[in-house]
C-alpha cells in the first residue's frame, strides 16, 4: 500500500473543443489549465471559487469521469492518465463522490436498499444477505432508520436523501470521496448537521476528503488545506487557517468579503469585485483577474503570475507581499 499521498496531481490540465460553425475556427475551453496539489489521509482539501472557475470538472477528473487533457494525476501511488483498463477498474471503488442534489443523485424507482446495494453487486462477490447486513450497516453509521431499507427516495427530505447519497458513496469503502458542493442544496438549517456527519465518518474510516465548494463558510467549518481557483487556474492554495487569517489573493479576498461578517473591522475591508468571471473560451491576457482586480498594474495585463510560496502558502499574484 502506498504511503505517499493518496492523491496527488501535478500540472492537471481539462480542454475542450468547442465547435466554431459554419466558417468559423473551433475555439479551445480551458476549464482546468495546469493545478497541482496533494491530498493525504484524513485530511480535506477544499476547492473554492466561482461557477465556471474548474471545480466540477477537477472533479470528474479525480473521480476518473473524465480523463486529463494533459498533466499528472496519481491515486493511490498509480497514474491515472497512463493505467491500463483494469487498473482503472481497481481503482474506481477507492474514489467515490457525493453529488450536489440529493433530489437528482437518486433513482427514484428504486428503494434504499437497492440503491445502497447496488454498488456491491456491481464491484464485489457477496452474497444478497451479505449485501443487505451491509447496506442496513452503513445506513445506521449515517444516521438513518432500518425502516428506510424498503422506502422510496421521494418519502424523504433533502438532508435524509443526503445521507442515503454519503451512504451509497461509502458502500465500498473508499479511501477518497469527492463532495461536490453536498449541502448547497439543502436548508441552511440541516448543513451542518450534514457537514458533522461528513467530518464524524471521516474521522472513523480515515477519508480524504476533496471538498468542492463556493461557500467559504461552509469551507471554514471542514477544510484542512484550501485551493482557490479562478478561470481553471489556482490563485492561491495554503493551510486554511494561514488564508483565512491573511489572504494574499485579492480574488480570495474578495470571496471571504462575500461571506457574512460580524466584526465591524473585517467587513470594513471588503472588496466588491468589478464585472463578471471572464470566459474560459477567451481568457485576459496577463493575469486572468486583472480586469477584475483593484490592484492591478501594467504587469499584470502583461505577465500571467506564477504560484510562489509568500506567508507560508503559495499564491499567484505579482502584489501578494503588498496585499493586506
Amino acid at each position: 500500500m502506498n504511503d505517499g499521498p493518496l492523491l496527488e496531481a501535478g500540472e492537471l490540465k481539462r480542454y475542450y473543443r468547442i465547435g466554431g460553425g459554419l466558417l468559423r475556427k473551433d475555439k479551445t475551453l480551458r476549464a482546468v489549465d495546469g493545478v497541482g496539489f496533494a491530498l493525504a489521509k484524513a485530511e480535506t482539501l477544499a476547492v473554492v471559487g466561482e461557477s465556471g472557475c474548474g471545480k466540477s470538472t477537477l472533479a470528474r477528473m479525480v473521480t476518473m469521469i473524465e480523463k486529463p487533457t494533459a498533466g499528472s494525476l496519481k491515486i493511490d501511488g498509480i497514474e491515472v492518465t497512463t493505467a491500463g483498463a483494469e487498473a482503472l477498474k481497481r481503482l474506481r471503488p477507492v474514489v467515490q463522490m457525493v453529488f450536489q442534489n440529493p433530489f437528482a443523485s437518486l433513482n427514484p424507482r428504486k428503494k434504499v436498499g437497492s440503491i445502497l446495494e447496488e454498488p456491491l453487486i456491481i464491484n464485489t462477490d457477496m452474497d444478497a444477505g451479505q449485501r443487505q447486513a451491509a447496506a442496513r450497516d452503513m445506513m445506521a453509521r449515517v444516521g438513518l432508520r432500518p425502516e428506510y431499507y424498503s422506502r422510496y427516495p421521494h418519502m424523504f427530505s433533502g438532508g435524509q436523501r443526503q445521507r442515503i447519497a454519503i451512504a451509497r458513496a461509502l458502500m465500498l469503502r473508499p479511501r477518497i470521496v469527492v463532495a461536490d458542493e453536498p449541502v448547497s442544496a439543502l436548508d441552511v438549517s440541516i448543513r451542518a448537521q450534514v457537514l458533522n456527519l461528513l467530518m464524524d465518518l471521516q474521522d472513523e474510516f480515515d477519508l480524504a476528503y476533496l471538498f468542492i465548494s463556493h461557500d467559504l463558510s461552509v469551507v471554514r467549518h471542514i477544510a484542512d488545506e484550501v485551493m482557490v481557483m479562478y478561470l481553471g487556474r489556482a490563485a492561491e492554495q495554503g493551510r486554511k487557517e494561514t488564508i483565512f487569517q491573511r489572504p494574499r489573493h485579492p480574488y480570495t479576498k474578495a470571496l471571504l468579503a462575500s461571506t457574512p461578517a460580524v466584526d465591524a473591522g473585517t467587513r470594513a475591508k471588503r472588496i466588491v469585485l468589478r464585472g463578471e468571471l471572464p470566459s474560459p473560451i477567451n481568457p485576459p491576457g496577463g493575469c486572468a483577474f486583472h480586469s477584475r482586480c483593484p490592484h492591478a498594474t501594467p504587469i499584470c495585463i502583461a505577465e500571467r503570475p506564477e504560484l510562489r510560496p509568500v506567508d507560508g502558502r503559495l499564491v499567484a499574484c505579482h502584489h501578494a507581499e503588498i496585499i493586506a
